[in-house]
């Protein structure tokens, strides 16, 4: 309640301080519809590219140069390196990029922001940009009444460039205005104080907005009304880089711990460029001096000038860092340490994936395959296997050759305390997140539930098999005893057959030949199984209640591998699914 209070409280005063003042209200108008503008900017990219934004950051980072270039390129297009970060913590997240390519698209992406600064400084001080700002938001709200996600997205981009160039448009009448009643200039204070307070005005504003392209474009504006003077410009805009790393920082808070490395990593690269900055402020002014003429920037046009400030600096950042990102990756990873998640916890489902389909997808797939790692050994145990010491099929042959003690896992006590809520996670992230899903990652994402729910149904059936598998393993039947351990050695050679498939240097040719392999011997043991007890009771080598038991547990067991085989079609064999996908998002409307 007193929460509630003082926040209305807080609303109150600064709607007076805003109705006191005409220029002030005019200027923070114009930052909340640019600030409006990036949003709809931001969300307009993730629907219009229907994943190829994704499919371009993912496929292009094979080295340092290309991770560089496509960070740049893609913020320079999309106008927001706040969605290019958290695009890259979420494929950091399910492993789909390495820390060192993750770093790189960032180390791109700061160089890329600069380009806002070059729009304001080139176009939106120039002409009367309000003018094209009307018709995007026109033909924004029409194509978003469309159905298609295409134009729904193209709808969004035109009214976030639309929102953008009006709010620069009123900052700038804002701060024109401002410099007949009030002249900020006078306040500043001389040589590198002057400096310091700037940084640290321009990082707090970039926290507190929480977007450096609109820090740069209040800072342009003010700059070109004469609010603020050339060199404090310059020292806002090295603020301005210090406090958008605090986004990376925030937007890591849901991630896991390669995310965490890679704010950490943006957050060295930005310190260190900006005191590489500062030290020379005065000598890359005088170098911006320099090269301006020839870029054909007039000696006064000092908002073109603090765009060419703006590249420069963050340019010089990236020659000077770039060449030390091992260094960089290997302190990252020192500082932040992994964590081991329990069997309940989830390693994969973040909530900041969950708006990026295919993320969100790939955020599934490595749970499932977490899930169904976890059921393994448990299910394994049950069989008094043990997982670590199975990696061949001469390790399988070695244990089943040892004497065999009752199992002590409580395959329901196992379920209940951690792996019922793990799957409830993966259905209920799976929901959410088909709500932003074309139908085609629609099925991908039900095929994933499906494998969900069948690897908890193989864990019930290992339960039901287990009481029997024990009794009988001790019993002096040497017959019945075979049989039962065969069952082991089935589901053993079954689940080191799947666990090959989970190779990335198979082909998908490969995966489906030994998919193929897998299906032809669970074939024939069925049959085998099912002859060899017809000749077992004929023969009575066994009794009836140890052939009811074995007959009940032999089909478990067939059901059991066959509902595997499906499980690691979907986690291993269906991966081209994603690609599809990607290639008809793609494909022309």
């Amino acid at each position: 309640m007193v929460k509630n209070l003082a926040i209305a409280l807080g609303f109150l005063i600064t709607a007076y301080f805003i109705s006191s003042s005409e220029n002030l209200k005019i200027i923070l108008s114009g930052i909340a519809i640019f600030l409006i503008g990036m949003y709809f900017m931001e969300n307009g990219f993730k629907l219009f590219s229907g994943g190829a934004l994704e499919n371009i950051l993912k496929r292009f980072t094979s080295n340092l140069f290309k991770a560089i270039t496509t960070g740049f390129l893609a913020t320079s297009i999309v106008q927001s390196s706040s969605l290019i970060t958290v695009i890259v913590i979420s494929f950091l997240s399910v492993e789909l990029l390495t820390l060192a390519q993750g770093i790189g698209i960032v180390f791109g992406s700061n160089l890329g922001s600069t380009t806002t600064a070059w729009i304001v400084s080139s176009v939106g001080l120039k002409i009367k940009i309000s003018a094209y700002a009307m018709p995007m938001l026109i033909f924004g709200v029409v194509l978003r009444f469309f159905k298609n996600n295409t134009y729904k997205g193209l709808g969004n981009v035109l009214l976030g460039l639309g929102f953008i160039f009006l709010g620069i448009s009123y900052m700038k009448d804002g701060f024109d205005t401002l410099k007949d009643s009030i002249d900020l200039a006078q306040f500043a204070l001389p040589g590198i104080k002057g400096i310091i307070l700037y940084i640290l005005i321009g990082a707090v504003a970039t926290i507190v907005i929480q977007s450096s392209s609109a820090t740069m474009a209040i800072i342009i504006t003010a700059l070109s009304a004469g609010n603020i003077i050339y060199i404090n410009a310059l020292a806002l805009a090295i603020g301005a880089n210090i406090g958008t790393t605090v986004t990376a920082i925030i937007g890591s808070f849901a991630s896991n711990e390669n995310g965490k490395r890679l704010a950490f990593a943006h957050l060295i690269f930005n310190v260190i460029t900006a005191l590489v900055a500062v030290i020379f402020i005065y000598s890359l002014k005088d170098f911006v001096d320099y090269l301006a003429p020839l870029f054909g920037i007039g000696a006064e046009s000092f908002s073109m000038k603090l765009a060419l400030f703006h590249t420069i600096f963050n340019l010089l950042g990236i020659i000077i860092v770039a060449p030390f990102i091992n260094i960089i990756v290997n302190l990252a990873k020192r500082i932040i340490k992994k964590k081991v998640a329990k069997s309940s916890k989830p390693k994969y489902l973040l909530k900041s994936n969950i708006e990026i389909p295919n993320s969100s997808l790939l955020s599934l797939k490595k749970e499932c395959i977490n899930l169904y790692e976890n059921c393994q050994r448990a299910m394994l145990h049950a069989l008094n296997l043990h997982s670590t010491k199975l990696k061949t099929k001469e390790d399988l042959q070695k244990q089943l050759m040892d004497e065999t003690r009752k199992s002590n896992t409580n395959i329901d006590e196992i379920y209940q305390t951690n792996l019922k809520l793990l799957y409830s996670e993966i259905i209920q992230y799976s929901s959410f997140a088909q709500e932003h899903m074309t139908s085609s990652q629609h099925k991908v994402a039900s095929n994933f539930k499906k494998s969900a729910t069948l690897i908890i149904e193989v864990l019930k059936d290992t339960r039901d098999v287990q009481k029997n598998l024990d009794f009988y393993l001790k019993s002096k039947n040497e017959y019945i005893k075979k049989e039962y351990n065969n069952l082991r050695e089935e589901l053993g050679n079954l689940f080191i057959d799947i666990n090959g498939l989970n190779n990335e240097n198979l082909s998908e040719l490969d995966k489906i030949t030994q998919i193929e392999v897998i299906k032809s011997t669970l074939n024939k043991n069925d049959l085998s199984n099912s002859e060899t007890i017809d000749t077992l009771i004929r023969t009575q080598k066994i009794k009836a209640s140890m052939a009811t038991s074995l007959i009940n547990d032999s089909a478990t067991v067939y059901s059991i591998q066959k509902k595997l085989v499906e499980v690691a079609m979907i986690l291993f064999i269906e991966d081209e699914l994603l690609k599809e996908i990607g290639e008809e998002n793609n494909a022309p409307k």
